[in-house]
């Protein structure tokens, strides 16, 4: 086991070697792949997020799982390795902290493997066989099973993730710096993109080939934003709301929430 890499990945992905301090809840992933399982887990995840129905369940677990699959990609691009995530493997933990639960990740036994690096012919069907195992084996169970007790469609489900992935990865380019790094980083995240099938996510479409849409920022009119790719069911939260980036938010009223916030930026510096 190679402590940097464990270390690294635990502290920018919540994937620990072991269960998590303050753990209330544990869940082996293979047992939510089960639909009365998994209704028991939405049963017990909806209060503690405050959740006012299902579908708002659907999309805070999605948007935690995106941390996971992010965690792989991440793997494969910086260390050539990914860990050994699998459903027998990977457990679940809910930990309420500060009104809110966060949702967070152990592997019962931590073992990377790692990529051929013999040459990059090599390198590259690893890479393609390792992101097409984890979503068909470990990610689509999960979500699909999610989607089909929640009422929240798969699809709904599914694209909770590329928002998270395309900042991710935006920021990850500016960090790296490495020119070589960063070529990879956006050459295995375009596999992803344009050549796992549909298939292997168990829908329609693949969900990560979606039309990245930008909006001015909520306190700079110079800069841009992404907007959600799809709604993640905050106001079907208590006392939640549509967020400034939902897709569904209406024009006028992202307009008149940057007069707003401007109009109090500026008192705030008087």
């Amino acid at each position: 086991m190679n402590e940097t890499q464990l270390k690294d990945i635990s502290s920018k992905f919540d994937l620990q070697p072991t269960p998590p301090e303050g753990t209330l809840h544990c869940f082996v992933a293979l047992e939510l792949t089960n639909e009365e399982k998994m209704r028991a887990f939405v049963g017990i995840y909806g209060p503690l997020m405050k959740a006012l129905d299902d579908r708002a369940v659907a999309a805070y677990f999605a948007n935690w799982l995106s941390m996971l699959a992010l965690s792989v990609q991440y793997s494969v691009t910086l260390y050539d390795s990914v860990p050994d995530i699998n459903l027998s493997n990977l457990q679940i933990h809910l930990i309420p902290a500060n009104g809110y639960c966060r949702v967070a990740f152990s592997l019962k036994d931590w073992q990377m493997t790692e990529a051929p690096l013999a040459d990059e012919l090599r390198r590259e069907t690893w890479r393609n066989e390792t992101l097409v195992r984890f979503y068909r084996d470990t990610m689509a169970p999960l979500l699909n099973t999610m989607a089909e007790v929640s009422g929240l469609v798969a699809s709904e489900v599914w694209g909770q993730l590329p928002t998270k992935f395309n900042y991710y990865v935006e920021i990850l380019v500016k960090e790296i710096g490495d020119p070589t790094v960063v070529r990879r980083l956006q050459e295995d995240y375009q596999y992803l993109i344009n050549n796992v099938p549909a298939e292997v996510f168990g829908i329609s479409r693949n969900p990560f080939q979606v039309t990245v849409r930008t909006i001015e920022d909520l306190a700079d009119p110079d800069k841009n934003v992404q907007m959600r790719n799809r709604c993640c069911l905050y106001y079907r939260t208590e006392g939640g709301s549509y967020c400034y980036t939902c897709p569904r938010l209406k024009e006028e009223e992202r307009i008149a929430r940057r007069r707003v916030y401007r109009e109090k930026a500026a008192l705030a510096k008087e």
